[in-house]
């Protein structure tokens, strides 16, 4: 004879809510932000969701991360309302805002305007792309390694 336990019906439910990483995506074309939803619908990063909030020039995307101090990730074009408005929107991030832990992936269609070389070097991002190479495996692997032991967004909500 089995003689099963009792068990907590509540055992089942879930105890805590894993934060989902916000994400900003910050680019002039509406396709690369549709294609981006796509491409990473249903993804989870290090085992949390994504939330995506969205910017189409690098003022705009200024007043969000203001407005959004939990912000994990910037995937950022270079070439917006001027040739180098990503590249002064990432000085402004590091210098006038301070936001030395929010990380930055930078996303170009145009890569002789901010080659990788240059740019890596130059300013404080933590990843680079060309859009005409960029995969959907190969994004989902730029988010796992730009997120890779960040302490932005804790994991756990009650």
């Amino acid at each position: 004879m089995i003689d099963f336990l009792e068990e907590d019906n509540l055992s089942f439910a879930p105890r805590t809510n894993l934060h989902p990483w916000k994400i900003l995506i910050t680019d002039d074309d509406a396709n690369v932000h549709e294609t981006t939803l796509l491409a990473l619908s249903g993804v989870r990063i290090h085992g949390r969701p994504l939330e995506f909030l969205h910017a189409y020039s690098a003022k705009e995307a200024k007043g969000i991360i203001l407005q959004h101090p939990d912000l994990a990730l910037i995937l950022l074009d270079v070439v917006m309302e001027t040739v180098d408005a990503g590249l002064k929107l990432v000085q402004v991030i590091r210098d006038e805002l301070q936001k030395d832990d929010l990380r930055i992936v930078l996303r170009t269609g145009q890569p002789g305007y901010a080659p990788e070389e240059q740019v890596s070097h130059q300013l404080a991002i933590d990843g680079y792309t060309t859009k005409s190479k960029l995969t959907r495996s190969l994004l989902i692997s730029v988010l796992n390694d730009t997120l890779a032991g960040s302490d932005k967004n804790p994991g756990l909500a009650n």
